[in-house]
């Protein structure tokens, strides 16, 4: 019986179920952050969920202040290959479209923007120099004008204001964009949006589509944890932190053996930030500069340089910060602070770390049961005639000074003598609990 009454349920469910799939919704997608292998497979992911979900139009929430050419080219890609229409909605109030934005923004078969936001400045910048980087440099900027331009064209927006905002960095507000045809919409919120467009007829590969937005409900798709997790570990800043980290910490294990946590933690930073590394286009000379500055640092509480191999070290780990990334984002390198935050405190703490190293070598050697002599120590075990005393980190057997007044436990004693491996203790003044 009860296993009729649920297969009835499950079958009575099933024409509502369906129902759902089929009422047409606007599946609103968050893109918050820099552009990134993380966002890409994002919006790769929400894209294809949208689609199954057979989502009339796809809404792209867009804050972001840029990030890297091969990622957003992807989002580009995935954006005009979508099978319905893709509306990129760079909101809310105060959100941002710069950069790689720019790109994405025009793919969209609707470019529209939230009031208080702005679009633009999307030069690519380049961290060399010479003649031969100037040459390089012209040519990305090159090629990202032609993309730009391509992608404005192609549904019918201001080509030449595109084209500025890549070759001269320009950037203009929401109001400024929908007045010189750089986007289509100027609306404060996700329904006000649905009901501009609504009815509006599409450019490009869509020509003569019309959206019927009007009476759409919004689905609303926000991040994943996962991507959330990803986003973080390709961020230039902390994937240099995990991996100057992890490579310091397995530096410690190995000159300390047995502290086992160094070169856990060490070893998990290392793999964190390698995972990040690899998601990033690395420079040569920024991981030279890395395995130079481990050398030189460690090297440091070896040799007595007088701090100047630390002070090199620290300088190698700078440049790796600032040359291991060759991202041609302005905002998605390793941070100059940041980079001059962990040389010098890297610095320090190396020097600090060889000074007593070098202390403790010039000190005079100890050793020998004579440096017992003088220690005081805490009765262990009654002096009836031999007990126990702990003196120095380690029990030792001990007899009384006063075999006829031996001091009980938790009297505090001093060494007086050593015979072979006993201890003859007298008490001392002080008193301590056993």
């Amino acid at each position: 019986m009860v296993l009729l009454l649920v297969g009835a349920g499950c079958l009575a469910t099933v024409p509502s179920a369906s129902a759902e799939r089929t009422q047409p919704v606007a599946v609103s997608v968050e893109l918050t952050g820099t552009i990134d292998p993380a966002t890409s497979a994002w919006v790769s992911e929400a894209l294809e969920d949208a689609a199954e979900r057979r989502a009339a139009v796809v809404i792209l929430r867009l804050d972001t202040p840029g990030g890297l050419d091969a990622s957003m080219r992807q989002i580009v890609r995935d954006v005009l290959v979508a099978p319905m229409p893709v509306i990129v909605y760079v909101a809310p109030e105060g959100a941002r479209a710069a950069s790689a934005g720019l790109f994405v923004t025009l793919a969209g078969d609707i470019a529209a923007m939230a009031p208080q936001t702005n679009i633009g400045a999307a030069t690519p910048v380049s961290l060399g120099g010479g003649e031969q980087e100037e040459v390089l440099g012209r040519k990305v900027r090159n090629d990202a004008a032609a993309y730009v331009r391509a992608l404005a064209e192609g549904r019918g927006r201001n080509a030449d204001l595109a084209e500025r905002m890549v070759r001269d960095a320009v950037s203009v507000s929401a109001d400024r964009a929908l007045q010189r045809g750089l986007v289509d919409v100027v609306a404060p919120t996700e329904t006000a949006l649905l009901e501009a467009v609504d009815g509006r007829g599409l450019t490009g590969p869509r020509e003569g589509q019309r959206l019927r937005t009007g009476a759409l409900t919004v689905e609303r798709r926000e991040m994943p944890l996962r991507y959330e997790v990803q986003q973080l570990l390709v961020n230039p800043s902390i994937a240099y932190l995990l991996l100057v980290g992890g490579l310091l910490l397995i530096a410690l294990e190995v000159l300390s053996p047995g502290l086992v946590g160094p070169g856990l933690f060490g070893a998990v930073s290392l793999v964190l930030g390698l995972y990040g590394t690899a998601q990033l286009p690395v420079t040569a000379a920024g991981v030279v500069l890395l395995l130079l500055a481990v050398g030189f640092l460690a090297a440091e509480t070896q040799i007595p340089s007088g701090g100047v191999l630390g002070t090199a070290g620290a300088a190698a780990l700078v440049g790796a910060g600032l040359l291991l990334f060759d991202t041609d984002s302005d905002v998605f390198r390793v941070s100059v602070p940041v980079a001059a935050a962990i040389g010098v405190a890297t610095a320090v703490l190396v020097l600090f770390a060889a000074s007593k190293a070098l202390a403790a070598r010039a000190a005079p050697a100890r050793g020998g049961l004579r440096d017992l002599v003088g220690a005081t120590g805490t009765v262990r075990a009654p002096l009836d005639p031999i007990g126990q005393v702990y003196v120095d980190g380690a029990l030792w057997r001990a007899v009384a000074s006063d075999p006829g007044a031996p001091p009980p436990p938790g009297t505090r004693v001093e060494v007086a003598r050593v015979d072979d491996l006993t201890l003859t203790v007298r008490p001392t003044t002080q008193r301590s609990s056993p």
